[in-house]
This record gives structure tokens, sequence and C-alpha cells, in this order.
């Protein structure tokens, strides 16, 4: 039974996010090898953070490692909370780490866990 649910988690991500391969990683992944998964389909998971001015978003794990999330609105109702997010995962030497979410993929992501 749990290889089914496994498996029908893992096809509604794909067809949410058109049929690409999403990498499941970890913030500390992100951090040490950004370059690496530039560009990916990712899903990641940490703790939500804000900084006021300029309002941004973020998440973070224990040890601090943090990527910036896009929209500000996906993540804004879960200041504080553990969330589990899927987006693009980009990296600039300038500017960090970030991830635009996917909102279908997400939620797709969010369902399966209920």
């Amino acid at each position: 039974m749990k290889a089914l649910i496994l498996g029908l988690v893992a096809s509604a991500l794909l067809v949410a996010c058109g049929g690409e391969r999403v990498a499941p990683v970890t913030l500390e992944q992100l951090a040490a090898s950004a370059p690496a998964f530039d560009g990916e389909l990712v899903e990641t998971a940490g703790v939500v953070n804000r900084f006021d001015d300029p309002e941004h978003y973020w998440l973070e794990d224990d040890a601090i490692n943090r990527v910036a999330v896009t929209p500000g609105s996906a993540v804004r109702d879960h200041l504080g909370e553990n969330l589990r997010v899927v987006g693009r995962f980009s990296y600039h030497t300038e500017e960090g780490r970030r991830i635009e979410i996917d909102p279908a993929a997400t939620a797709a992501l969010r369902a399966s866990a209920r």
C-alpha cells in the first residue's frame, strides 16, 4: 500500500511539473553544491523565515543553510513552520540561492502528505 501511495505522489509531481523529474534534496545539499542544481526542479524543506525591509522569505534548516523562495505569497502564511516545496532552483554568485516555487507541484506534494 505504501508503495502505491509513493507511486501516486511521484506521478502527481511529474504531471504537475510537465513530466520533468523532481530532484529531492536537502537545504544542506543545495548550499554545498549550488552550481550543480542550478536550473533543476527540486523538492526541499525548511523553516520559513522572513525579513521585512525589503520583504523577502527563505527556507532554513537547523545548520542555518538558507535558500530564498519566491514568490513570497506562496510561503507568507507559513512563517515559522517547516514547509516542503517544489520549485526551480537557481544559483548566481552575486545573487545567491533561490527557489521559484511551482504552485501546482507544491500543492500536489502537500495533498499527498495528508
